[in-house]
This record gives structure tokens, C-alpha cells and sequence, in this order.
């Protein structure tokens, strides 16, 4: 994998550390330590060997890319060569990927705002019509990149697709796809081709590329672009949390914040977790007026009025971990409303409260919705977290901090 990941490569070293004096931590913590070093080293491996595999075949490795799908790719390859590798992708971009089409609007303004001519092109690239849906997906992709560098299409001679501590921006899997489809065609063509090549297709002397190799390929390289274009973005404020936090702080600053943790663990001691019974201490379906001795239960039933009456904005910042892969408020918010307006809320209750910690509470609640004229009825887990500003866990009673959600086991709400 490109050493050019500087954040993998600082957590790497990290885990090294770890493990030069785990001997002095508790048996379960080093086998935390084992098991995300293998977790890692499992990622790293399969990400090279995806790009090695196929990238000459027209793939490459991004972001968001599902990691499952490039092990079974690259199982399939070893056990049964290029073909069979080569497959499952196409079985992906030809079926599963229908359920994530819409991050392409969400990841990067330029296709958001060709989403109509996106949605054409699927239609046609789902119904087979891949004659139809190729030349769009290439006339997409020059124009979206075209807007996004204010100069030059993805084809274009000179067209910078690099970006800082990112798979698509590190690696020259985009630089690699950018040779191979904008290869010159001189010459009319009736063989069938595997790849799309823009030049051939476009100025009609490549006349055999109507296939799902062709159309499949188009739709990776647009998920390629969309995170791309996503992390150059994000750019600048990842390099700056990344030097925060690969800088020491000062030794006078170290010492204020042993200081500030040794009274908080003072305060800490003195804390008495309570026994909390559902139907009695606090009711089943709470109200917020309910709530005044159990805060962290207000951020659930906000949560839920907001599904309710189908506040997506407010709804997507108390699930905002359920979309944390997204930048900004407003693609979260979009993700949200994706995964929820097919979801008609129906109501609520309370099951289990589990104080774990001054700052940590489980919740365990039924939730009952409609979908497509469907009944569902779920136990969700939530935690219940206090944080300050900065996401760490703050102390409730000296009130810097609120409390927000953690899902914990909401696999259900993905259920159609």
C-alpha cells in the first residue's frame, strides 16, 4: 500500500509502540492491541493486492470502497484467476450497488448537480442498456471534473487526480485509469472492448462497447472520482488535525492536564451509579419534563420526535454517527433523509437504562415504524454519551458537555 498514508502509517507506528509495553497492560487490552494489528496488516494486505490485481484491468482502489468486496474479489482471483476476480465486481456495480448511488450527489457538488443525468445513466446501466448508459457516464465524468478543477476533464492531458493522506488521492490507481481509458484510437474498431475508452466510444471508432465491463467500470470510476474530489476537499483541515495531533504538547500543558485529570478522577469516585427500573423511576415513553434525574434519555426522544415529524436535519444530528463517513451537516442530513423517509415512525418504549459510568449510559428501547406498507418492531441499543466540544467524555455535573447518541445495535433500521 502507497506510503503516502500518513495517518495509517502514524497509526502503524502507534500500535508498534503499544506493543513495546503492552506487558505492563491487562491481558483483554493486549488482545485488543493483537487483534487491531492484525485487523491492519488484513486492510493493508488486501488493499495492495486489490490494486496489484486490477488495476491494469481498469479497477482501483477509494475510500468508501467496501472492504468485503475487494477480499472476495481478490479471493476469487487467487483461487480462480482475472475472471472470476473480475466478477464479483461486476455482480457489485451491476446489483448492490443501486443502494449507494446516491452518495455520488452527497460526496461532491459536481455530480450533485448532474444527479438527474446520474439517475438516467443507472436506469440505463441497470436496465442493460449499456450502449446508452456508457457514453453518459463518460460525459458525467469529463464534466464533473471539469467543474470541480475549474480547468480540466478527468481525461485531459495534465489533470492533477492527487490528494493528501487519502486511498483514491495517494495511490496512482486514478492516474493509472486516466492512461488506460484515455488511450488514443485511431482506428474504427468492431472488436468487443473491456474498457472504456473515452476517445473510441465517444468519437464513435470503438463501435463494440456496449457491455457490463464497460458500463461497470464508468460506474467504479465515478465512486473513485466522488471520494476524490470528497477528500482534496477535506484536504487542508485533515492535515492540520493530523499535525495537532502528531505535535506534543508543551510540557507545562502536560502538567496542567495531569493535574485536571487527578481531580477528575476525585470527582469520579464520588459518583454512585443508580439502579434505574423502567415503569418506575422513569416511565416507559418518557416526556424531556420526565427526564430531569436521567438527562442522557433527552437526546433519545428528541431523536425520535424529530423521525416523527420528519425533521431529517435534526434527526441526522442525533444519528450522526450512523453517517459519519460524511464531511458536513448537510450530506449527513441528506444521508438521513435517504435512509428514513421510507420509514414512517410509529412510536416508542423504553425496555432497559444501564448506568455504566458517570458518562455512559445504556439504552435499550423498542421502536415501531412502517415501511412500504410493512410493520416493523425492534429492539435498538443506543449509548448514551456526555461529551464536550471536542468529543471527549466530559463530567455531566459541571455541565460543558451534552449528552449524545451512540448507536450501538441498530442493524434493523437498515431493514426494508
Amino acid at each position: 500500500m502507497d506510503n503516502n498514508l500518513c495517518s495509517f502509517d502514524k497509526l502503524k507506528k502507534d500500535i508498534k509502540a503499544l506493543r513495546l509495553i503492552s506487558f505492563v497492560l491487562p491481558k483483554d487490552k493486549r488482545v485488543e492491541i493483537k487483534n487491531l494489528e492484525k485487523q491492519i496488516e488484513e486492510m493493508e494486505g488486501t488493499i495492495t493486492l486489490f490494486n496489484s490485481y486490477f488495476t491494469d484491468l481498469g479497477w482501483c482502489a477509494y475510500d468508501s470502497m467496501n472492504m468485503p468486496l475487494m477480499k472476495r474479489a481478490v479471493s476469487e482471483y487467487e483461487s480462480y484467476g482475472a475472471d472470476a476476480g473480475e466478477r464479483v465486481l461486476l455482480n457489485y456495480y451491476k446489483e448492490d450497488v443501486k443502494e449507494i448511488i446516491h452518495w455520488l450527489k452527497n460526496k461532491a457538488e459536481p455530480f450533485e448537480q448532474r444527479y438527474d443525468l446520474v439517475q438516467s445513466a443507472f436506469d440505463d446501466h441497470f436496465a442493460g442498456r449499456y450502449y446508452a448508459s456508457v457514453p453518459l457516464f463518460l460525459i458525467i465524468i469529463d464534466g464533473a471534473v471539469n467543474d470541480y478543477t475549474k480547468s480540466k476533464g478527468f481525461f485531459a492531458e495534465g489533470t492533477d487526480v492527487t490528494a493528501w493522506d487519502c486511498l483514491v488521492g495517494c495511490g496512482d490507481g486514478l492516474t493509472k485509469m486516466k492512461s488506460i481509458f484515455n488511450k488514443g484510437r485511431n482506428k474504427t474498431n468492431h472488436n468487443e472492448i473491456r474498457f472504456p475508452y473515452r476517445n473510441g466510444i465517444l468519437h464513435g471508432r470503438d463501435l463494440n462497447y456496449g457491455n457490463e465491463y464497460v458500463s461497470c467500470k464508468c460506474v467504479a470510476l465515478m465512486f473513485a472520482l466522488a471520494d476524490w474530489m470528497c477528500m482534496k476537499d477535506s484536504e487542508e483541515k485533515r492535515k492540520e488535525k493530523f499535525e495537532k495531533e502528531s505535535n506534543p504538547p508543551p510540557i507545562s500543558e502536560s502538567l496542567k492536564k495531569l493535574k485536571e485529570n487527578a481531580l477528575a478522577r476525585e470527582e469520579i469516585s464520588c459518583w454512585q451509579r443508580r439502579t434505574v427500573i423502567v415503569g418506575t423511576d422513569i416511565p416507559a415513553v418518557p416526556t424531556i419534563e420526565d427526564c430531569v434525574e436521567y438527562q442522557y434519555v433527552i437526546p433519545l426522544i428528541q431523536a425520535f420526535d424529530a423521525w416523527k415529524s420528519r425533521n431529517y436535519g435534526v434527526l441526522s444530528l442525533h444519528f450522526e454517527k450512523l453517517f459519519s463517513y460524511e464531511e458536513s451537516e448537510k450530506k449527513r442530513a441528506g444521508e438521513c433523509r435517504q435512509m428514513f423517509s421510507s420509514k414512517i415512525f410509529c412510536s416508542f418504549e423504553i425496555k432497559e437504562i444501564e448506568e455504566r459510568g458517570c458518562s455512559m449510559t445504556r439504552i435499550l428501547v423498542q421502536v415501531d415504524w412502517e415501511t412500504n406498507g410493512k410493520h416493523f418492531s425492534e429492539l435498538l441499543e443506543f449509548g448514551s454519551i456526555y461529551q464536550d466540544e471536542n468529543e471527549r467524555a466530559a463530567l455531566p455535573w459541571r455541565g460543558n458537555g451534552k449528552w449524545s447518541l451512540i448507536p450501538w445495535k441498530v442493524q434493523s433500521l437498515y431493514k426494508m
